[in-house]
């Protein structure tokens, strides 16, 4: 039996062992917490190296699926490959490359608000935002958005500045001038340009387009020296001999154009789009046999230079080998499906040869792609008028006028004309004028506008119409051709056998007008 002093101490000691219940509860509490956050970071711990495999199996799998899409899409399997980009978003969410490629996609199928959600999404998510941000930037442009493209090209510029990357604040200075060009906001894309230069005097594509921007301003002097310039920076720069050379053929220097065609031919590695540009400005003189053999040479140095399969297919139906030329614009179709301008072509010869129901489903194919193509609206409205629909070509007119290509002046146009075939005059002259408010004109704009006021009698305001048809294309013979007429007509004889003359040396099937006048 326990002394009473042995009792007082154990008890003290018992007493000051045992706490009081609730703080006794909080305690265990405490203590079965540690154990469970314990046993959990026990099961879910995951090696390094195992961390490492699975952060590489994620990323293989994703550049395998962007392997495959864009595969898929260069075999014009559009829908399949967005099938798949789709997927791998839903899948992996935060990969801001995969968004951008499938807003790239997207916009090429006309998803316009899925491609503008993506590009955001990209923007966002992408390491390299820049590049997002100026595709996003250039998808606003195609959408004539250019207050929203402004917007971005700035945030894209702000942060390749922050980060020091001078190739990519080139790029960007460049497609916001190329943009402002669009816009014709000239002066700022000059400024832009000349940013740009500051920053790399010698950045050929900068050259290049400066001297664009320069002859487009009528400033040819300097245009002519930025080519030179940019062929003393690189003597095999292919663009530099083809603006070099295109710019003396719009100022009717022929054999100044043909020798900086071929000075760039001698001096450039084998250039798919010299040789394209050579042809075609030879296909315009009526040189069949030099112009094939220049098609012929672009793609051997190309043989997929949709340009070049476009330009000498059409060059071969003209010159009546329709077969070929046809087989041509089908090779360029199959290796490009959503290819619009391949589609259209195909349309207007299968037309020409009576295919028209043929050529109508090519044509609604294009209208599928792009509802808002000038050039598929104005050729159903031909083939309406062909068949005396009068009611319907007015449909198909109309509807191509709200279109922003250069085929929306075609159906201005093509709709002067019926109203002028139903005696409306004030209407057709009304139509002509709503077409040059809304776009810049076109030689055959204003050729069109002025033979319908030389029909009725307008003899001055027609002549001033040629005059904007000379301005806006001096190397069309048709033009001058006509303009020699109406100045015959109206006793100028002088100023008729200048415009005669002109247009013999442009084009030698004219070479009888001169002679006659």
């Amino acid at each position: 039996m326990l002394s009473s002093v042995h009792g007082e101490q154990w008890f003290s000691t018992w007493s000051s062992l045992k706490p009081h219940h609730s703080g006794h509860l909080q305690l265990r509490q405490h203590h079965a917490s540690q154990r469970r956050v314990a046993r959990l970071a026990c099961s879910c711990a995951v090696p390094k190296p195992a961390k490492a495999a699975s952060h590489a199996i994620r990323q293989q799998a994703q550049k395998q699926l962007v392997v495959d899409a864009k595969g898929l899409a260069s075999r014009g399997m559009t829908q399949e490959a967005l099938q798949k980009l789709r997927k791998g978003i839903h899948r992996w969410p935060r990969n801001g490359y995969l968004s951008l490629l499938t807003a790239n996609l997207e916009a090429k199928t006309g998803n316009i608000d899925a491609a503008r959600r993506l590009y955001a999404v990209a923007a966002a998510h992408s390491l390299k935002g820049t590049i997002s941000l100026q595709a996003w930037a250039g998808f606003e442009v195609r959408q004539k958005n250019y207050a929203k493209a402004y917007e971005l090209f700035a945030q894209a510029l702000t942060q390749s500045t922050a980060s020091g990357d001078t190739d990519r604040q080139l790029s960007l200075f460049k497609a916001w001038g190329d943009a402002k060009v669009l816009d014709t906001a000239l002066e700022e894309a000059a400024d832009l340009y000349a940013q740009a230069l500051a920053l790399q005097p010698d950045s050929l594509s900068i050259i290049v387009a400066t001297a664009r921007l320069k002859e487009k301003c009528g400033k040819t002097q300097q245009a002519h020296q930025l080519y030179r310039r940019g062929i003393v920076v690189d003597p095999q720069h292919g663009p530099a001999y083809v603006g070099l050379a295109l710019l003396e053929s719009n100022q009717g220097n022929y054999g100044a154009a043909q020798r900086a065609f071929q000075q760039g031919a001698d001096k450039c590695p084998p250039h798919a789009p010299l040789f394209n540009a050579w042809a075609a400005m030879e296909a315009d003189r009526s040189n069949i046999t030099r112009a094939r053999a220049l098609y012929e040479l672009a793609l051997e140095a190309d043989p997929h230079h949709l340009q070049s399969l476009l330009g000498l297919g059409s060059l071969e139906a003209r010159a009546g080998s329709v077969d070929r030329g046809l087989g041509l614009l089908r090779e360029g179709l199959r290796l490009q499906p959503d290819n619009k301008h391949f589609r259209h072509m195909i349309a207007q010869w299968q037309r020409k040869h009576g295919e028209r129901e043929d050529a109508t489903a090519q044509l609604q194919q294009v209208l599928a792609k792009d509802p808002s193509s000038g050039h598929a609206w104005h050729t159903l409205g031909q083939m309406a008028e062909e068949t005396g629909d009068l009611q319907e070509a007015v449909r198909c007119y109309t509807e191509g006028s709200h279109s922003s290509d250069s085929g929306t002046l075609l159906c201005y146009e093509g709709l002067a004309g019926v109203e002028a075939f139903w005696g409306n005059e004030a209407r057709a002259r009304q139509l002509f004028q709503e077409g040059s408010s809304r776009l810049e004109g076109t030689s055959r704009f204003y050729r069109g506008w002025a033979q319908f006021e030389k029909k009725h009698g307008d003899l001055e305001r027609a002549s001033e119409l040629f005059a904007m048809a000379a301005t806006a294309a001096p190397t069309d013979a048709r033009t001058w051709l006509n303009w020699a007429l109406l100045e015959r007509r109206r006793d100028h004889y002088q100023p008729a056998r200048k415009y005669a003359a002109l247009s013999a040396c442009l084009h030698s099937l004219y070479i009888h007008c001169l002679l006659n006048t």
